[in-house]
């Protein structure tokens, strides 16, 4: 049995995904001090808040990391 490899060139594009029914962004934000994380959100003004809430808490907790995830589409172009 011998294996075949078949190889070509083809240029891609890739972008945010734009079907109705993709998925909307979703936010997190993470303490940098303690790694302590907000829940998941697609509302930036719940994980902004837990940020006030923490920081509220944990005075020295100043710093936060903003988590996005966004949905992404490769497109094979023609």
């Amino acid at each position: 049995m011998s294996a075949h490899t078949v190889i070509r060139r083809a240029d891609w594009m890739i972008g945010p995904e734009t079907a109705p029914e993709a998925p909307r962004i979703v936010f997190e934000m993470e303490c940098m001090r303690c790694d302590e994380t907000s829940q998941a959100s697609e509302e930036f003004e719940d994980v902004r808040d837990w940020a006030f809430q923490h920081v509220g808490r944990n005075p020295s907790h100043t710093g936060f990391r903003e988590i996005i995830h966004r949905f992404w589409r490769a497109t094979l172009l023609r």
